[in-house]
């Protein structure tokens, strides 16, 4: 299935745009040498847009996908995109945690994908993160003086806007879904990934055999130290890791991990 960037439903363009390359082009969260059985069942926690629905979708046409985003602006282009591309997916309008509940969420509308918990959003971290991103990137590198209209692009894109959201366990939802595999579970969620795999009871763990995860670990936050924690737990629950890959750009504190077993 060949997915023009052009016509995908997105809150920003040069999100949109970003997406594309990451996940279709870079594949982002399908490393070489990890495949996909024709007929996987995929969680995608954190689906943003939908954009790893679609990447899902084009490799294995009879994959079946479970997508979560809690964000109603977020949700609405989700909704769209895996109509529009014919996914046959379950869409969850909420986020995944170790609780059953509602929280508050900060939604970004200029930078979506770096959205959170309010109890775990970063708004300065972020923001410094992507100038960081932007100042590194080889055709960004003669900026110069003109690093004050990025400034004021990023204060205006990473204006806060709250959100009261549904969470739920991801075992809650495998129960109530009837799922007996999970061909892969990806988690990007912007510091709340620990709680995701908190919400997985041990009957389900045995389900799991792939992981795509985004692990923080930023120096002097709560995070410090999660990407060791988090790891050795997925280990002794016998996955095998690949070396966590950091941003390729700029330090970050932000990790991919693949586990898988079997």
């Amino acid at each position: 299935m060949d997915i023009d960037p052009s016509r995908i439903a997105g809150v920003n363009a040069h999100e949109t745009a970003f997406l594309h390359e990451e996940i279709f082009v870079r594949r982002a969260y399908l490393p070489d040498g990890m495949t996909l059985p024709p007929d996987a069942v995929v969680f995608d926690v954190g689906a943003n847009i939908g954009l790893y629905s679609l990447f899902v979708h084009a490799e294995c046409p009879r994959a079946t996908v479970h997508a979560f985003e809690p964000l109603p602006p977020v949700f609405e282009k989700l909704a769209e995109n895996t109509a529009a591309y014919g996914v046959p997916a379950t869409l969850y309008p909420c986020a995944l945690s170790d609780t059953d509940g509602e929280v508050e969420f900060t939604y970004y509308p200029g930078y979506t994908t770096m959205s959170a918990r309010a109890t775990l959003a970063a708004t300065g971290t972020d923001r410094d993160f992507i100038r960081r991103r932007v100042l590194a990137a080889p055709d960004t590198a003669g900026l110069g003086e003109d690093t004050e209209l990025l400034d004021e692009m990023l204060d205006f894109r990473f204006r806060e806007v709250p959100y009261v959201c549904r969470t739920r366990r991801l075992s809650d939802v495998l129960t109530e879904a009837g799922v007996d595999r999970v061909d892969m579970l990806k988690i990007d969620v912007q510091r709340a990934e620990a709680e995701v795999l908190r919400g997985v009871d041990e009957a389900h763990w045995p389900l799991i055999h792939r992981i795509a995860l985004e692990i923080h670990d930023e120096p002097g936050t709560t995070t410090e130290g999660r990407l060791p924690t988090l790891t050795t737990e997925l280990r002794r629950r016998g996955f095998t890791l690949t070396t966590p890959l950091d941003d390729d750009l700029v330090t970050s504190g932000r990790y991919t991990v693949f586990a898988s077993r079997g």
